[in-house]
């Protein structure tokens, strides 16, 4: 499929001079005039002025269960944020990079600009521009299957200034996935400036892609979500911001499915808080790039708006079972509270970090810096991880049985190496086999204590 959009795109780039002529290659490519409908030949404008909302709809209503595409031309095709651009099934839509934007009108503050409601759509080489006038910028609704998201820019979702408007206080987000739903694909895309600017509840919740359910729905979480390759960065504000938030609510009544999906490859940068949150099970994140960009100057803007926060929080926070955080890159100007961490309530189980290289900002002023802080968790591999800088290399602060942490690599000029001692009372460490794990630190290589049970420690 990609294979087949970039030759569109070619035929398209390379006859771009005439509005018939794009059509004509798009025809060409797509296999019939029935097929292709262009935005402008149905009335939209795209002059950045005129309203295109009801031409542009048509377009999509026209294409709708038929297997039909939508072309935009290079231009701005300006959106009422009020009226939701409808998506149906079988629809294909498919513009120019960055030169064909479909943008919020900022006349009036919206809730959504674009929504996918059918199966079978495919999103590809186009710019959505919330223009700070919507809550979420693209949402795939609960129970769609198969969504194709390649090659586009999501961009400037915030909060209405208006207290008693909708999109006041609510969370927000540069692409949302509903439950029900699988297959979903998001690739070689872009997100990026999705900030939260009014406290709601004393935070302020911002997400880059949030994987959630429809509040108040009894939808299991999405299944076999796939987001690669794509680059997520300008999410804020520190009080709650996370550039991928994978949820699923049906874990807080212990009902949690696995999701069988995957995070792999892609660059987060400037996320306020979290690159990477997983309040799910099944999930593979790796062979991401994650960058703290912050360094003692990441504020809180809600409660405690104008006190230092962390430079980042975590780069990682796992808090589902079943999950697996492999050979990412974690580094930065900044450190991080926990560069990866595991649980801080409930029991994670069965989870894998391996080979991650984790590099802590030796310039930081945080405080009781951790690579890879785990709570309670029970079944656990720690191994093959490269650890340099902050306090501890690995803590297992909370209840921990059953794990194994080897042949890791840790060098802390000023810190400890791994710690297995707690400062909370009935909590133990049980049942812990360390070895092979090399280990340069000032303060102590391996630090064991009164609450260790069964714990054996080899070179």
């Amino acid at each position: 499929m990609k294979k087949f959009f970039k030759q569109v795109m070619v035929a398209i780039l390379a006859m771009a001079n005439s509005g018939d002529t794009v059509q004509q290659a798009m025809i060409s490519q797509l296999g019939g005039a029935g097929n292709v409908i262009n935005v402008r030949q149905v009335g939209a404008k795209g002059n950045g002025r005129d309203d295109d909302t009801p031409y542009v709809q048509k377009a999509l209503d026209q294409a709708a269960g038929k297997g039909g595409s939508v072309f935009f031309p290079k231009g701005s095709y300006v959106i009422d944020p009020n009226r939701t651009l409808i998506i149906g099934s079988r629809t294909k839509l498919v513009g120019q990079g960055s030169d064909s934007v479909i943008m919020a009108s900022g006349k009036k503050f919206g809730w959504e600009l674009m929504r996918v409601t059918g199966s079978d759509v495919e999103i590809s080489n186009l710019s959505l521009d919330g223009n700070k006038q919507v809550n979420r910028v693209l949402v795939v609704g609960g129970g769609v299957q198969r969504v194709n998201i390649s090659g586009v820019t999501v961009a400037n979702a915030s909060q209405s200034k208006n207290p008693s408007e909708e999109g006041y206080s609510e969370v927000v987000a540069g692409i949302v996935v509903y439950g029900n739903t699988s297959q979903i694909k998001i690739d070689s895309s872009e997100v990026k400036n999705i900030y939260a600017i009014n406290q709601s509840n004393g935070s302020m919740i911002a997400r880059g892609i949030y994987i959630t359910t429809t509040w108040g729905s009894n939808e299991g979480a999405a299944r076999q979500v796939v987001i690669t390759n794509s680059h997520i960065h300008h999410i804020g504000p520190a009080d709650d911001a996370d550039g991928i938030y994978y949820e699923d609510p049906a874990m807080d009544e212990n009902n949690g499915q696995n999701t069988d999906s995957l995070i792999s490859g892609n660059l987060l940068e400037y996320c306020a808080k979290r690159g990477i949150k997983i309040y799910a099970q099944g999930v593979k994140v790796s062979d991401n790039h994650i960058v703290n960009s912050y360094l003692n100057n990441n504020y809180y803007q809600g409660v405690n708006k104008g006190k230092l926060a962390p430079d980042m929080f975590s780069a990682v926070s796992v808090y589902g079972s079943n999950n697996i955080v492999h050979s990412n890159v974690i580094d930065g100007i900044g450190s991080f509270y926990a560069a990866i961490e595991v649980s801080a309530m409930e029991t994670v189980r069965n989870t894998v970090i391996s080979n991650n290289k984790i590099v802590m900002g030796s310039n930081s002023r945080i405080k009781g810096t951790t690579a890879i802080r785990l709570g309670n968790i029970y079944n656990f591999t720690i191994k093959n991880n490269t650890i340099e800088n902050g306090e501890r290399g690995i803590w297992t602060w909370q209840n921990a049985d059953f794990g194994v942490i080897k042949d890791n690599t840790i060098i802390l000029k000023n810190g400890g190496g791994i710690d297995l001692s707690t400062y909370l009372d009935g909590y133990t460490q049980i049942n812990l086999a360390l070895r092979g794990n090399i280990i340069e630190a000032s303060n102590f290589k391996i630090q064991l204590a009164s609450t260790n049970q069964n714990v054996t420690v080899r070179a």
